[in-house]
């Protein structure tokens, strides 16, 4: 398996399922989880780390896949993925507390889903979360969304004052810097 097998097998499943393009994509996923290692080797070229723009080996207007690398310690302030989103964990763990957005733009802690190896986590469009590795070892995963990361309206929150701003990555950093100094994930 190569990057651009994951990529022909990934379209091929989404394209013209419209609004059921994430059950296609999730079907894809379990698929794939069997052979984690063969996974992971197809996008071993990529390092995970440096923002979505970097992490992302193939984008189109409904389908983004990125290997998403995160080390011990490293936690996301609360952002939304403009679109569906599912992961597949290929190494290390990771916690994912999840969101409601309210009507007024804050947020309520609904859960935690612990991710291990071989788990799958979708989130359905508008679903909020704070991702987080909590392994000593990095925690690396296949992430597909239901359209171009890069190109869709996205959300993220202040993780001290839970303000909602439009995701600017010129400032994500600064809010990833201080949500990983916190105790744990607001609200959680």
């Amino acid at each position: 398996m190569d990057a651009a097998e994951l990529v022909a097998r990934f379209s091929a499943a989404v394209d013209g399922q419209g609004e059921y393009s994430h059950k296609a994509a999730v079907a894809i996923i379990n698929e794939i989880k069997e052979d984690l290692d063969e996974v992971a080797g197809a996008m071993s070229y990529l390092t995970g780390s440096g923002g979505n723009a970097l992490q992302a080996f193939y984008r189109s207007e409904n389908l983004s896949l990125l290997k998403v690398r995160f080390p011990n310690g490293r936690r996301t302030p609360p952002h939304d993925h403009g679109s569906w989103a599912a992961i597949l964990m290929l190494s290390g763990s990771e916690r994912n507390s999840v969101y409601k957005r309210n009507d007024d733009g804050s947020l309520t802690y609904e859960r935690s889903v612990d991710l291990e190896p071989g788990s799958v986590f979708f989130m359905p469009a508008g679903a909020v979360h704070v991702a987080e590795c909590t392994s000593d070892d990095p925690a690396i995963g296949l992430h597909v969304y239901g359209g171009n990361v890069l190109g869709v309206e996205r959300k993220m929150w202040d993780p001290d004052t839970l303000k909602e701003q439009e995701l600017d990555w010129s400032k994500y950093e600064d809010l990833a810097r201080r949500a990983s100094a916190a105790d744990g994930a607001p609200l959680a």
